[in-house]
């Protein structure tokens, strides 16, 4: 563990549950039990004036007659409930909170006091906060699940900051069904205390994230955002929404945010080398080609397909890109040639004419990532049910393994033949992509991150 002030609140090694509750309806049910099914192997402690236990744990009146150190306070009582929960946990030495209620400054003057009141208050007793109004969070390094999300995303490198706590929730969802791994989920909420750049410098030393994604509608201090991600050596991903007038004033009444003018949004985040996306798909597939690969050197691609019409897509969703999809040197072109029938295209892109066995994708993509006029391969597969979808995907995972320095990105097309597929991929860090567009824009992403961030040291 690193020692940073923030291992308390996102690694916790004991948590009290206040508002702990037997009422599966309630949230203080929900985040307890998945507290506790997450497989979180630190101790847990549920606080209830009423309860003698829940879930078969033994239950406390109070945070006082607990008997252990506690490094987290997970707080779900009503919100003006919540100052003298903050007294009771500070009398008892807890280390961090993180605060699910909510009815604070989103909901206008009253709350924002009663906000202002809960920030002096963990300032004086030294404690950092989540939140409130936050969905809590997922720590996938730790197997923990403090937060509403129903299900633990699958492991994987990608930290993720929400300002929306639904947003958090839904794309939680969304990368189980798009078997995309993840290492964190955080829901800022309100931001009390805890902030974008907080995160960003836990995360900056935090060995688990290789990427940091965002979803930002508005930021309260712009300056410290600035000057966090500005040191920031890994890949920085971000949404920034409430751009339309609809979407500012939907952002100010959401998390009681000022969304800011986009202009000043675009040169924050291009100064400190945040890459700017449009929405949830393109940041997540984005982050899995920039968390995995290396940097390209140009925008030459080179595309490797057992389809002419996968191919002509991949060529076309490239150019439309500004990429290059170059013809082939005459060795490369020889040593295509070689492997496939005659009437196989040995053009760029090279159609395998449904040819698809191990030996023809990993000797090909050999050859088109050692042409010196190529700066990245995408390997496509697209299943007819006739072929072994496994056998290509082995060879794309094989060749990655020699540690080639030039960017590689998949596309497996397919039903639910490709579950396998897309398991090893992810488990071997192969970006995969289920069409050619997606693709594309993720190798888009990966060659406008190098160009934009020649200044700054990336490391892998």
């Amino acid at each position: 563990m690193s020692g940073h002030t923030l291992d308390p609140l996102l690694k916790p090694k004991s948590i009290a549950v206040i508002g702990a509750s037997r009422d599966r309806s309630k949230w203080g049910y929900k985040v307890l039990h998945n507290i506790v099914s997450s497989h979180y192997k630190g101790k847990v402690y549920p606080v209830n004036p009423t309860s003698q236990e829940i879930l078969d744990i033994k239950c406390y009146p109070d945070v006082g007659s607990i008997p252990g150190e506690i490094d987290l306070g997970v707080v779900i009582v009503p919100a003006p409930a919540v100052p003298s929960v903050i007294d009771d946990c500070g009398g008892k030495g807890v280390r961090a909170l993180c605060v699910i209620t909510s009815g604070f400054s989103e909901v206008g003057k009253e709350g924002a006091a009663l906000e202002e009141e809960l920030k002096k208050k963990v300032k004086s007793y030294g404690m950092r906060m989540l939140g409130p109004n936050t969905m809590g969070f997922v720590n996938r390094s730790i197997s923990l699940n403090a937060s509403i999300v129903p299900r633990m995303p699958y492991r994987g490198e990608i930290s993720f900051i929400s300002q929306s706590g639904a947003l958090g929730l839904a794309l939680t969802d969304w990368s189980v069904g798009s078997r995309l791994g993840l290492n964190c989920i955080i829901s800022t909420g309100n931001k009390a205390d805890v902030s974008e750049a907080d995160l960003l410098e836990y995360f900056e030393q935090d060995e688990d994230t290789w990427t940091i994604a965002m979803y930002i509608e508005g930021l309260k201090d712009g300056r410290d955002f600035i000057e966090a991600a500005s040191k920031v050596k890994k890949p920085m991903l971000a949404i920034k929404a409430g751009v339309s007038q609809a979407g500012a004033r939907a952002a100010a009444s959401h998390t009681g945010s000022l969304a800011g003018s986009d202009a000043v949004y675009d040169s924050a985040f291009r100064q400190c080398g945040v890459i700017r996306v449009e929405g949830v798909e393109e940041m997540f597939d984005a982050a899995m080609a920039v968390s995995t690969q290396p940097r390209p050197k140009g925008n030459r691609v080179a595309i490797l397909s057992n389809g002419g019409g996968m191919a002509i897509m991949a060529s076309d969703a490239c150019e439309r890109r500004g990429m290059q999809v170059p013809q082939l040197n005459k060795y490369t072109k020889a040593g295509i040639a070689k492997l496939l029938p005659a009437f196989a295209s040995v053009k760029n892109p090279v159609d395998t004419v449904a040819k698809s066995d191990y030996h023809i994708y990993k000797e090909a993509m050999r050859a088109l990532i050692d042409d010196k006029d190529i700066d990245c391969v995408m390997a496509i597969y697209a299943h007819a049910g006739m072929t072994d979808a496994m056998e290509p995907a082995q060879a794309v995972v094989d060749m990655l393994k020699e540690k080639y320095p030039k960017p590689v990105v998949a596309c497996w097309m397919g039903g639910e033949d490709i579950d396998a597929v897309a398991r090893m991929f992810r488990k071997n860090r192969v970006p995969f992509y289920p069409v050619p567009e997606r693709a594309a824009e993720a190798l888009r992403t990966l060659i406008e991150y190098d160009s934009s961030l020649v200044r700054k040291k990336v490391k892998r």
